[in-house]
């Protein structure tokens, strides 16, 4: 080749290479951690908080009612020498089916609790859709999938992250506090 090839071949070369590549198509699907979107952003975070003091204070207040409950057998096995056997049987039995119901209620209160956690979560997911959908309009996707149900995948295509950034920006997404128990006040240990 002559010197005079050469420019013409970098030239080529170059506006070649200089080109605009062809712009690949969206991708049609996007993945989310929907268990990071509570546990690592703000709001969710403050949910969890809320849970956690309504599930401690569910609990403290079971451990007062044991507690009383103990104290109660307790003095009523002392009592038991000075009571004829029939007296004691309606103590006893009086004091076991006082237990039953306490125990039953605090089951109730549970179980109360943890649907009432469940809505709050389903609240804040249904919360998060509209942020979900700007994110798969914004990049053209049809769909987003939870990343667990996924085997394998571009890392690329998860938008956790974003989302949790958006979630954290909107200044509307305020947590309730959950109501806390209502506290009952143990039993009187002393009753006959």
């Amino acid at each position: 080749m002559g010197r005079g090839l050469w420019p013409a071949v970098l030239l080529s070369f170059a506006i070649g290479s200089a080109a605009p590549a062809q712009q690949a198509p969206p991708p049609s699907f996007l993945f989310v951690s929907q268990e990071r979107l509570l546990t690592a952003s703000r709001r969710g975070q403050a949910l969890l908080a809320a849970e956690t003091v309504a599930r401690d204070a569910l609990r403290a207040t079971a451990r007062e009612i044991e507690t009383a409950f103990e104290a109660e057998e307790r003095q009523l096995t002392e009592r038991r020498a000075e009571l004829d056997t029939a007296a004691f049987r309606a103590v006893a039995d009086d004091f076991d089916v006082r237990v039953v119901a306490a125990r039953s209620e605090q089951d109730a209160r549970a179980n109360a609790l943890a649907v009432e956690f469940d809505q709050r979560r389903r609240q804040f997911y249904a919360d998060v859709a509209p942020i979900l959908v700007r994110v798969m309009e914004g990049v053209g996707a049809l769909a987003i999938f939870d990343e667990n149900s996924v085997l394998l995948t571009d890392q690329g295509l998860n938008i956790t992250d974003e989302v949790i950034a958006e979630i954290d920006r909107d200044p509307s997404g305020t947590v309730p506090e959950p109501e806390p128990p209502p506290s009952d006040a143990p039993p009187d240990a002393g009753t006959e």
